[in-house]
């Protein structure tokens, strides 16, 4: 229901901003083609009330009128009034209007209406028509026109073919481009029904050498989650790369063809030879098509993008072909740029060149074409990934640059005649939409300000960042998804940042509205909030109305979220640093919280499922692990699959134990085992059964693949082990008649910040002061009261044991709250770690 609001934002703007409509689309250039060629024919002679200035004009008579037309300059040698009195121009004008229209058959109605917008005279049509025939018709060279005569034959062929083609040519320019965003927008629901109806039995249909060949190899069978060498991007997937070879190869047919040239077979009255008249339509039908380009762009770079909801497709998708399309966008805006400025040079040399440069429209396009080449430039992987603030800014204000560029570009030129800002009022409706509806989600689900309470505590060995969010409202929590969260106490309330969802409590109700209100009061003086640090002083009372992360018997539970953060630089060492000081112990953090983004891989076709994943990637897969033992625990029937297999490589043991916490008691008995891998040093993780050494994902896939006819397999990994996955998935598929589904969670993103944030984003330097000088002596008790997870062993689950695998649960307090508790990682975060993303954002990092 969110979305209602903005999508009727999005109707309106583009509504009130398109009343007419476009050429070809609700706007006629020059229909009935017999009137117009008849007014372009006489307009530029004089008449006998036609007033010359002491400078005098050196211009070219009907091109400019009919440049005039279309935005160029003006004669300026006859006045409106002239024309509305002088009977000649009437007579003459009226004459050709009813001889030539007659000849094609143009309807009275239209003749009427052509007549009231181009005759300048408040006489009517029929009135002004001569009762004779004219004796004589006007020379090709005529300058004056005062006598009532018919209008130069040879003159109006010529008006009449080049504004019948210039018409068509601009009615093309708008068709092509609408095809290029109804096949592009088109293919992608087409494709993201595909993907719904293959994950069930229709699946099943699929030969097994369409997705051997076709739907599961990368582009090469090579890297796909690692960049290429150089960091030169990424490579699509081969279907992906086939979509984006498609749409790129469209474009380049679009803006090639089709042209016709008048010459030499009529005279053209605009164009002196043919190379300019097909470099003029080709200049306008690239700008068109960059415009259109420009649109989809920003369509498939926004966060709250319909197709994510339309077609189930990934962001990482969506953002992939971003980039495309405002690289074709760039590619055609630069043709036409080109295009027009050997337009110039070819009709009157450097100085008709430079004179059009002064113009403002002209120098509004010229710096949206070079913003739009900036914009990519800077947007090169290597830039992403060592320079990422100066990407993000940089892009974000080119970005805006180039709307404010284009819209003047045109609206300077053309004014609102010929409905071209309909485009960028697409765009503007589409950037609108984005905003708006994550704004309206936030206040739906009462998560914006204090609403939003949150405990962030420092995990054994300082590796990870548990912070505890408690929303206003209760989400609709799921594998999949991330949230964006935003820090006040940074004093940079404009960022926020993306993090995986990496568990999550439902909470309890209670049994009566009286019951919620003592329960919440009960909740606010739990213990551990008690015993928490406050943050600072400026956060007031939204520092203390935190919740409790333990639930005692017979009381409410609220609703909550976890996250697991990996520090890295910037807001999260900054963080960490703070944490330290008072390890153990859960601190309040006063922060705003977007979201939940993200859909669940469709895995109730699977017999059984093989989640692989590497390093941090692991709490995608936990994810998953969780949701397979809620459908085992249900007996619903919703998973197919009774058996689960979970492959983890990492490298800091540390991380083991919390990650240990999160999965349920249960496990193991529900059919999950789990085969973990530590290729890094230190003691051994006797109590997670964890080997050393790498992870064998060969033998995984074909040990897994045995006796199954359809296989889920789950990825979540650094670029390398990802790609080696699928390259083993694409050679597994098929054999003994196993089909595999593959799914992915995208590991890559640019995580190297150097953020300048205050020195102390949890505790004013009077709290740190405190903490520092109090905090040996009290962290046990504090960590005794607190009721911190992990603070008392849990026991292992014989049947684990037995399996190899990893079967201790949660510590005993935090079983009765981890119910429906499951992580997620979304959006292409590496590490799970916080990356700045000020909005809007028209480039993303990852997907090249």
């Amino acid at each position: 229901m969110h979305l209602l609001a903005p999508l009727l934002l999005l109707w309106q703007i583009v509504g009130a901003g398109a009343k007419q409509g476009t050429i070809g689309m609700g706007i006629s250039m020059y229909k009935p083609v017999c009137a117009y060629a008849c007014h372009d024919a006489l307009a530029s002679l004089y008449l006998s009330c036609t007033t010359f200035s002491a400078e005098g004009h050196d211009m070219e008579g009907m091109v400019m009128k009919r440049m005039e037309e279309m935005g160029g300059e003006a004669m300026g040698t006859t006045s409106e009034e002239c024309y509305a009195t002088d009977p000649v121009w009437a007579q003459t004008l009226a004459y050709c209007f009813r001889d030539r229209c007659a000849i094609d058959g143009a309807e009275e109605d239209a003749v009427r209406k052509a007549w009231t917008a181009l005759s300048m005279t408040e006489a009517a049509y029929e009135d002004s028509i001569p009762p004779e025939r004219p004796a004589a018709e006007l020379a090709a060279d005529a300058v004056w026109l005062n006598v009532t005569s018919l209008v130069n034959s040879e003159l109006y062929f010529s008006y009449r073919q080049t504004l019948s083609e210039f018409e068509f040519q601009e009615e093309m320019h708008v068709r092509l481009s609408v095809v290029v965003c109804a096949l592009t927008v088109g293919i992608t629901l087409l494709a993201g029904l595909y993907q719904h109806l293959s994950a069930g039995r229709l699946g099943n249909l699929i030969p097994f050498g369409v997705s051997k060949h076709l739907l599961l190899p990368a582009l090469f069978n090579g890297r796909h989650q690692a960049p290429l060498p150089g960091n030169l991007g990424y490579a699509p997937s081969r279907i992906l790369s086939l979509f984006i070879f498609l749409y790129v190869v469209l474009n380049l047919i679009f803006s090639a063809v089709p042209y016709k040239s008048t010459l030499p077979t009529v005279a053209n009255a605009w164009f002196t030879s043919e190379k300019s008249e097909i470099a003029t339509y080709v200049a306008n039908r690239t700008g068109v098509l960059s415009f259109a380009n420009l649109a989809l762009a920003i369509l498939f770079a926004g966060r709250s993008n319909p197709l994510f909801w339309l077609a189930d497709i990934s962001q990482t998708t969506c953002l992939t072909f971003h980039r495309w399309a405002a690289r074709v966008s760039t590619v055609q805006a630069v043709v036409h740029s080109i295009l027009y400025t050997l337009t110039y040079f070819w009709s009157g040399g450097a100085n008709a060149y430079y004179a059009e440069v002064k113009v403002a429209y002209y120098w509004w396009g010229i710096v949206a074409t070079v913003l739009m080449s900036l914009g990519i430039a800077f947007s090169a992987l290597p830039i992403r990934l060592y320079q990422y603030e100066i990407f993000l800014v940089s892009h974000i204000v080119m970005a805006i640059m180039v709307l404010v560029g284009c819209w003047y570009h045109v609206v300077l030129r053309f004014k609102y005649n010929w409905g071209y800002e309909v485009w960028l009022y697409i765009a503007f409706a589409l950037w609108a939409f984005d905003r708006l509806s994550r704004f309206l989600l936030g206040i739906y689900r009462d998560m914006l300000g204090t609403t939003t309470q949150a405990l962030a505590e420092l995990a054994p060995g300082g590796k990870l960042i548990k912070l505890t969010v408690y929303p206003g409202t209760k989400w609709n929590f799921g594998p999949g998804q991330h949230a964006f969260l935003s820090f006040p106490t940074t004093g940079r309330l404009w960022e926020n940042h993306p993090f995986s969802i990496a568990a999550w409590d439902h909470g309890i109700a209670p049994p009566t509205s009286e019951g919620s209100q003592t329960a919440r009061k009960e909740v606010e003086k739990d213990p551990e909030i008690a015993a928490a640090p406050v943050l600072d002083d400026s956060s007031g009372s939204s520092s203390r109305q935190t919740s409790q992360t333990r639930t005692r018997p017979g009381q409410p539970s609220r609703p909550s979220v976890t996250f697991l953060v990996r520090p890295r630089k910037g807001i999260t060492s900054s963080i960490q640093r703070d944490l330290s000081l008072v390890r153990g112990t859960p601190v309040p953090l006063p922060l705003s919280i977007e979201g939940p983004y993200g859909r669940a891989a469709n895995l109730a076709s699977a017999e059984s499922i093989l989640c692989i994943a590497g390093g941090m990637g692991i709490t995608a897969l936990m994810a998953y692990v969780q949701r397979f033992v809620e459908a085992r625990r249900a007996g619903s029937g919703a998973l197919k699959a009774a058996r689960l297999l979970l492959a983890w490589s990492y490298r800091q043991r540390e991380i083991a134990e919390m990650v240990r916490a999160l999965l349920p008691a249960d496990a193991a008995a529900v059919g999950v085992e789990c085969r973990w891998t530590c290729t890094g040093t230190g003691t051994a993780d006797s109590a997670a059964g964890a080997g050393d050494g790498r992870m064998d994902v060969d033998a995984l896939v074909r040990e897994e693949a045995v006796g199954v006819r359809r296989l889920a397999v789950l990825v979540c990994a650094p670029g390398t082990l990802a790609d080696e996955a699928r390259r083993v998935v694409v050679g597994v598929v098929g054999e003994g008649g196993t089909r595999i589904d593959l799914h992915e969670e995208s590991f890559a993103w640019p995580w190297q910040l150097n953020l300048a944030v205050p020195s102390s984003v949890l505790f004013s330097q009077r709290e740190l002061a405190g903490i520092t000088s109090t905090v040996h002596g009290e962290r046990d008790t504090r960590k005794a009261q607190s009721g911190v997870p992990g603070s008392r062993e849990a026991s292992e689950s014989p049947r684990a044991k037995a399996r190899g695998g990893l079967g201790r649960g949660p510590p005993a307090d935090h079983r009765r709250t981890s119910r429906g508790w499951w992580t997620g990682s979304r959006l292409d975060l590496a590490d799970l770690c916080c990356v700045t993303w000020p909005v809007p954002s028209l480039l993303s990092p990852h997907g090249d």
